[in-house]
């Protein structure tokens, strides 16, 4: 059976490891080629088949290895085939802590056509319309439906257009698969209107309406929204981490700083309380732009201080090794890193970065991903691409300084189940089966960063955490609105549900005034201070 899987992959152009031969030994004859033969013609782009690639690509073998001939493979590979989700269980098991991949989003390269965005938005409308169809709707219906008598529908429909009439009230042209119809809402009725204002172009929500074919008038606006029956707790002391946007590579890069944060979580920091606390660091989440990139943006070049990606990624890696090595960590990309711009982000390529693959503690994930943490807590990690054109678009968040608080974006994202609602607000690539971009499952934190500010929040009992930055402002942040406040680190204890935030930005003697997750002034004086405490 070896000699068989080993001319087949030869055959198939690859070659195969130690530890995948055997995974590949378990099968019958006729599997293993059905897997290889899979593998080539997904252009995996990849030689030698490792357990690493194999299940960066697993996603697009899911139809493959829900077969029962795959029962024996799927269990010695740690993976569970589950309906829709996959969930890799390779859990790089350390005596403390347990990562396991809920959803990793990879997508297959293919040549796409205006039918495959169309297919895209009908399955968006289709997950939306079975969340929505959970509240039960009295008289549901669809715009083809709707007669010419004057009577009281809920329809689900997505926003094709809004207009303000002569009159200050907004029209809604909406559509479901049926059809398309006007819906107006009356500015006398401010509540209503003040919800409608906000709706995003592409959002798809409930109306309760009334009216004919003509023309409906609005009673009601539901969202799908988000929300959790209760606030998970562990019954052990553990914090989690969260951070974003080292931009390693930049000149502006502030790289004495993420030096001192990792002697802090090694232990060689900080007051004996904050040492007590690092000491009991299980994980530690890295939400995107990890490095700084190349061509990112115009006349970056001048900026950088490593002018290569694989040069970037090395730096970054050679950070990463020095964290101790109990410590969890998941990455995910963001623009600025080695990977295709288009979300859903694959993880960062062993092509760019074998030495970010060869650390034994370090899981990469794609942007987004959900993770789940000893077995319990699911963090729903997004860089944040799509923050800015919703802050450009809702009236409260733009005139309201939105840059500068992070999880009130991530609040809109969350009643919308939704990270990037509005056709053009990502670049991304469509898919027939699921939008990758929906919330499905609602996770009990939301981890985000991009906006290069530490911000802490809840949200219908699921908490929302936007990480801080490691690098100075640049022209290109000052040019799309952020305001960054460098070397913020938030935590999370498990147990208590309390929020600190760590500020490694500071030098000694050097006297400061920041803010608390409170938005009370907290002064300090230390090289590294913490505030808060609020639990959330």
């Amino acid at each position: 059976m070896v000699n068989v899987i080993l001319k087949t992959c030869m055959e198939n152009g690859f070659l195969v490891d130690k530890e995948m031969l055997e995974m590949f030994s378990c099968l019958d004859e006729v599997s293993a080629r059905e897997l290889i033969n899979f593998l080539k013609d997904m252009k995996i782009g990849e030689k030698v088949i490792t357990k690493t690639v194999f299940i960066k690509n697993v996603e697009g073998l899911r139809r493959l290895l829900s077969g029962d001939s795959y029962c024996s493979f799927n269990e010695k590979m740690g993976i569970v085939i589950d309906k829709n989700i996959v969930v890799s269980k390779i859990e790089e098991k350390i005596e403390n802590g347990r990562v396991v991949i809920l959803s990793s989003p990879v997508v297959s390269p293919k040549k796409l056509e205006v039918g495959d965005f169309v297919k895209h938005f009908k399955a968006r409308y289709d997950q939306m319309k079975k969340i929505l169809q959970a509240r039960d709707f009295e008289n549901l219906a669809s715009i083809r439906k709707i007669g010419l008598n004057r009577e009281s529908y809920t329809i689900i429909a997505a926003i094709v257009d809004k207009r303000m009439t002569k009159n200050k009230n907004l029209v809604l042209e909406v559509e479901d698969p049926s059809g398309r119809v006007g819906v107006l809402v009356n500015q006398s009725k401010k509540e209503l209107f003040d919800k409608a204002k906000n709706l995003l172009l592409d959002d798809i929500v409930a109306f309760s309406v009334s009216g004919s074919s003509e023309m409906l008038f609005a009673n009601d606006v539901i969202f799908p929204d988000s929300y959790l029956q209760d606030k998970k707790r562990l019954d052990r002391d553990e914090w989690v981490v969260f951070s974003s946007d080292l931009h390693v590579g930049s000149k502006l890069f502030l790289e004495e700083n993420v030096i001192k944060f990792v002697r802090w979580i090694n232990g060689e920091e900080g007051d004996e309380k904050q040492r007590e606390i690092a000491g009991k660091i299980r994980y530690l989440f890295l939400v995107g732009d990890n490095i700084d990139g190349v061509g990112v943006y115009p006349d970056q070049e001048r900026l950088l201080s490593i002018k290569d990606i694989r040069g970037q990624y090395k730096r970054l890696a050679e950070i990463l090794r020095m964290i101790r090595n109990d410590v969890k960590i998941i990455l995910c990309p963001g623009q600025h890193d080695g990977v295709r711009v288009a979300e859903p982000q694959p993880v960062v390529n062993e092509e760019w970065s074998s030495d970010l693959h060869g650390i034994a503690n370090l899981t990469l994930v794609s942007n987004p991903a959900l993770i789940e943490i000893d077995g319990e807590f699911k963090v729903l990690m997004y860089h944040g691409a799509s923050m800015h054109s919703i802050i450009n678009e809702i009236d409260e968040l733009r005139l309201n300084r939105g840059h500068d608080f992070p999880t009130k974006v991530v609040k809109e994202m969350l009643k919308r189940r939704h990270l990037a609602p509005t056709h053009g607000s990502v670049v991304y690539i469509p898919n027939e089966k699921e939008d990758q971009l929906l919330i499905s499952t609602i996770p009990d934190v939301v981890a985000t960063g991009d906006l290069h500010r530490a911000d802490i929040s809840s949200y219908n009992n699921i908490l929302l955490v936007a990480g801080s930055c490691w690098q100075s402002i640049t022209p290109f942040e000052e040019k799309v609105g952020n305001h960054p406040d460098p070397c913020k680190v938030p935590l999370l204890n498990l147990k208590t549900r309390e929020i600190k935030i760590f500020d490694f930005s500071g030098n000694n003697n050097q006297d400061l005034t920041k803010i608390n997750v409170r938005g009370e002034s907290v002064g300090f004086s230390q090289q590294l201070f913490e505030s808060g405490g609020e639990r959330v």
